[in-house]
């Protein structure tokens, strides 16, 4: 009865869920099950911890110790389940109907909430601050730049660099300083590399 007949699938449907994209039928049954082995064994801790006897204490301390494993990997399912959704959630296009059948109500219903509060989120911020959005590394660390107008020394992570109007240097495109002098006009990107 308190074997892992129902633990052990739960562990292996959590692995399968975290590795694909996709977001897999709610395995209400089998959380069910454990959720009725949890509450057998918490029955029946109550009535050996009434026999108050030595050997009732190890008895407890073996249901104890199966108890928490099944509630551990229900946790550990649903903790997946909600990742999957948030990713869902946080991504540009919807889930498909056929997708939120495969939710549980309450994860449906927690799916629409954090979609709103993510929407929400996104219509009070610049676009460039979305979640959603791909970092891209650089192609190539370094640039080559134009100063378009002087600026004069400028203390970037690799050292002060002296930027003059005309001239042209190679610095990191990554550092923040560089980023936003080209962003404000000031340098120009010639080649990367």
């Amino acid at each position: 009865m308190y074997a892992n007949s129902v633990v052990r699938p739960l562990i292996d449907i959590t692995k399968r869920t975290q590795e694909t994209k996709s977001i897999l039928f709610y395995e209400r049954d089998k959380v069910q099950g454990l959720c009725e082995e949890v509450n057998l064994l918490r029955q029946e801790t109550e009535e050996v911890n009434d026999n108050n006897e030595y050997q009732s204490q190890e008895k407890i301390y073996v249901k104890n110790i199966i108890q928490k494993e099944k509630l551990n990997a229900i946790q550990l399912y649903h903790f997946q389940r909600i990742q999957k959704n948030k990713d869902a959630a946080s991504r540009e296009t919807r889930l498909t109907q056929n997708e939120l059948n495969r939710l549980s109500d309450r994860e449906q219903s927690f799916y629409k909430n954090y979609e709103q509060l993510i929407h929400d989120y996104k219509s009070k911020c610049p676009e460039s601050l979305y979640i959603s959005n791909e970092l891209h590394a650089p192609k190539r660390p370094y640039v080559i730049v134009r100063v378009i107008e002087n600026v004069g020394e400028v203390v970037t992570k690799n050292g002060i660099i002296e930027l003059l109007k005309g001239s042209q240097t190679m610095v990191r495109e990554a550092d923040s300083i560089i980023a936003k002098l080209i962003k404000m006009g000031y340098l120009k990107k010639i080649d990367s590399y």
